[in-house]
């Protein structure tokens, strides 16, 4: 994936630097934990143990503390934005998804019974009604997709959950997002804009989907490496500070630009 072994220690020992006292993991060691970091440090976690022979980090992992801190953020759900939501329901099945079989394992549910569908969605909040209450989807509407007015996270967003229109768009959509790369690999918001590590990883993906790899692999993945820092993990851009949720897109990138790889091999 473009990362030696001595990386990837040093990308989980950035994460796990991370790790406060309720189990939960926090933007930096001085600050409290919070729903977002969590979520990007346990889905590393997990990418890392599928991709990375013999790595069990995610064992390392207190799911009884995850879990509590889930269920202490019950009481203020319907305060909190969708992708939090969403966020908190996958935190929790990611520690729980070893007892699934066992009688008498703890469950987290969100109906999204408190949402107004009269109120039309953006694709990304579209995709996380689907997730977390599936049944509820088809209820809401979505604001009318034109390339024009797009960022690529919309994109991403859209393919994901439109795969009926994603056919007759394919060119139109591949296209646009191969010109979202710049000429330092990277990509940006839309085509002809700064590129940042996130936008990078919402166009690989949303070009992954479409099996369509992007133009100038390699240099893809020289801006993402690029984007690596001294600390281990990874930053928004080429001269900033390193986050997890950045470090989270930049793992996602290289996995996507591996199987570009994988596919014309």
């Amino acid at each position: 994936m473009g990362l030696q072994e001595k990386d990837i220690e040093k990308l989980s020992e950035f994460i796990f630097q991370r790790r406060k006292e309720d189990g939960a993991f926090a933007a930096c060691p001085s600050l409290p934990s919070t729903v977002v970091d969590t979520f990007y440090a346990l889905k590393m976690l997990k990418k890392l143990d599928v991709h990375c022979e013999n790595s069990r980090l995610f064992s390392r992992v207190d799911g009884e503390k995850i879990r509590s801190f889930v269920q202490a953020h019950v009481a203020i759900r319907h305060s909190l934005p969708l992708r939090v939501r969403f966020f908190l329901y996958e935190i929790f099945h990611m520690v729980t998804e070893d007892l699934v079989a066992e009688e008498g394992a703890p469950s987290y549910v969100d109906p999204c019974d408190d949402l107004d569908v009269g109120k039309r969605l953006t694709y990304e909040n579209y995709y996380y009604v689907g997730r977390l209450a599936g049944h509820l989807q088809k209820r809401f509407q979505v604001v009318d997709f034109h390339l024009a007015d797009c960022t690529g996270k919309d994109v991403y967003f859209y393919v994901l959950s439109f795969a009926e229109d994603i056919e007759r768009r394919f060119v139109e959509i591949g296209d646009w997002l191969q010109r979202c790369q710049n000429c330092d690999g990277g990509f940006g918001f839309f085509p002809g804009t700064t590129s940042y590590i996130e936008y990078s990883d919402y166009s690989l993906s949303a070009l992954s989907i479409l099996h369509r790899p992007p133009l100038h692999q390699r240099q893809a993945s020289r801006y993402i490496l690029a984007c690596r820092t001294a600390a281990g993990g990874f930053s928004r851009s080429t001269k900033a500070a390193p986050f997890l949720d950045a470090s989270y897109h930049a793992l996602n990138a290289l996995l996507c630009l591996q199987n570009f790889t994988t596919d014309q091999s």
